[in-house]
């Protein structure tokens, strides 16, 4: 006769995901802000953040004269505490007056998190994981259009960002130029961009400034 299968209500606590825990940063001692300790800097909300987001970001960094931050970003300590800030829910000022020893642990973790393998091939983004947008599944995006572009289009990108509030200058470093110029390649709605994942957020930027469409 053969045995029966049963099942007990034994609880089983499920494991820490890697991925979460490489966005746990553990000062060796505890942040004091505001009278709290934190024992821990939570920046797990990086997975959820859009390019949309950096693009506040960059905007918010304009607004406040921030001008050198805003056209480099990326790599400006100013641009990762605005990230960082989104990601974990908490003011801009926790970053601000945090150690610069554990303010640099931020900047190179947001910077790892943006700094994820190019994957392309023929002007061809593809993408880290699957994107859903309006009930359609993406692997990739087509930005071959990028070539047939001409001076009209950049200027429809420059008053784009205008509107924005962003005084036009060097566009090759804003992340909302980039998104504009994208859309109007691969045919897609501007929101298809700005939604996409924050990790892929250098891709599109470095896909629509490629040299290979400049030749």
């Amino acid at each position: 006769m053969a045995d029966k299968m049963t099942t007990t209500n034994v609880e089983v606590q499920a494991p820490v995901l890697e991925t979460e825990q490489k966005y746990v940063l553990k000062p060796k001692k505890p942040y004091i802000f505001e009278g709290k300790e934190y024992p821990e800097i939570d920046l797990s909300g990086l997975e959820r953040l859009t390019i949309k987001d950096a693009v506040d970001a960059q905007k918010n960094l304009w607004n406040q004269q921030e001008i050198a931050s805003a056209m480099i970003c990326k790599t400006t300590t100013a641009f990762a505490r605005e990230i960082a800030a989104k990601a974990s829910g908490r003011p801009v000022e926790f970053f601000k007056l945090m150690p610069r020893g554990l303010n640099k642990q931020v900047v190179r973790l947001v910077q790892a998190h943006l700094n994820v393998e190019a994957k392309m091939e023929n002007h061809v983004m593809f993408f880290e994981k699957p994107y859903f947008f309006h009930g359609e599944k993406y692997d990739s995006v087509d930005l071959n259009g990028l070539a047939d572009l001409n001076s009209l289009n950049e200027s429809a990108a420059e008053n784009r960002l205008a509107r924005e509030g962003f005084m036009i200058t060097e566009t090759s470093f804003n992340y909302l130029y980039a998104c504009c110029l994208a859309c109007m390649a691969a045919k897609l709605p501007e929101e298809f961009f700005t939604g996409l994942p924050l990790c892929e957020l250098l891709k599109l930027k470095n896909a629509v400034n490629d040299g290979g469409f400049f030749e």
